[in-house]
C-alpha cells in the first residue's frame, strides 16, 4: 500500500540519520577518551579522517538528493548582503559570548595546546581545526542529515533537530547552547541560500577565529 512504502522510506531516511550521526558520536566519544591519555595532536588529526570517511560515505549514498546544494543559486544581491550582514553579526555574538563565559571563570579545554606542545605549525592547526570540520560537518549535518530529515518531517522541525544533534555532537554541556544556535545558524543559510558553501564558510570562519585567538595567547 502507499501507506506501506512511505513508511519504508522513512525509516531508510530515519537509519541513514541514526547511522551518520551515531558513528560520528561514537568517534567523537572515543577522540575525548584517547585525547586524556595522549596530549600529542595525532588522535585529532586520525579522528578528522575518520570522520571524513564516514561523512563522504554517507554523502555519496545519498549524492543523488545532496546535487542541488552543491550549486551556486541565483538568491539577489540584497539578500546576499543580508545573509553576510547577518552572519557577521552572529560570529560577533557568538565570540561575546564565549568572552563573557571565560570571564565568568567558565573553563575550556584548548583546540590549539597539543598542536603547539608538538611544534606544528599554524596552517596544520587551520586546516585540522578550521577547513576540514567545517566542510564535514556542514556535508554531514546540513547535507546529508538536514535532508534526510526534510523528507520525514517538515523543514522547520528538520532544522531544528539537525541543530540538537550537532549541539550534542560535541559532548559538552557547556556547548550546547552555542553550538544548538550556530546548528540553527548553519542550517538557515542553507535554507536562505540553497545551498551548502555559505554554512561552510561561516562555520570555516568561526573555527578559523577560534585558532587564531587562542594562538594570540
Amino acid at each position: 500500500s502507499a501507506a506501506a512504502a512511505r513508511f519504508a522510506e522513512h525509516w531508510g531516511e530515519l537509519k541513514r540519520v541514526l547511522w551518520l550521526f551515531g558513528l560520528l558520536l561514537a568517534s567523537s566519544f572515543v577522540s575525548g577518551l584517547v585525547s586524556r591519555t595522549d596530549s600529542s595532536p595525532w588522535p585529532s588529526v586520525v579522528v578528522t579522517a575518520v570522520d571524513a570517511a564516514i561523512v563522504l560515505v554517507a554523502a555519496g549514498l545519498s549524492r543523488r538528493r545532496l546535487v542541488f546544494l552543491f550549486k551556486v543559486h541565483a538568491i539577489g544581491a540584497r539578500r546576499a548582503l543580508e545573509l553576510a550582514a547577518s552572519s557577521l553579526l552572529f560570529l560577533v555574538a557568538m565570540s561575546g559570548y564565549f568572552a563573557l563565559l571565560k570571564n565568568l571563570g567558565v573553563p575550556f579545554s584548548s583546540a590549539t595546546e597539543s598542536f603547539a606542545r608538538a611544534g606544528w605549525p599554524a596552517w596544520t592547526m587551520i586546516v585540522t581545526i578550521s577547513v576540514l570540520p567545517a566542510l564535514f560537518e556542514e556535508l554531514a549535518f546540513r547535507g546529508v542529515i538536514q535532508s534526510s530529515l526534510e523528507r520525514i518531517f517538515n523543514a522547520r522541525d528538520a532544522w531544528l533537530i539537525q541543530a540538537a544533534l550537532f549541539s550534542v555532537l560535541h559532548l559538552s554541556p557547556l556547548v550546547f547552547p552555542s553550538h544548538f544556535l550556530m546548528g540553527l545558524w548553519f542550517g538557515h543559510l542553507r535554507m536562505r541560500s540553497r545551498s551548502i558553501y555559505p554554512g561552510m564558510l561561516v562555520h570555516g570562519a568561526w573555527n578559523a577565529f577560534v585558532v587564531l585567538e587562542e594562538l594570540a595567547g
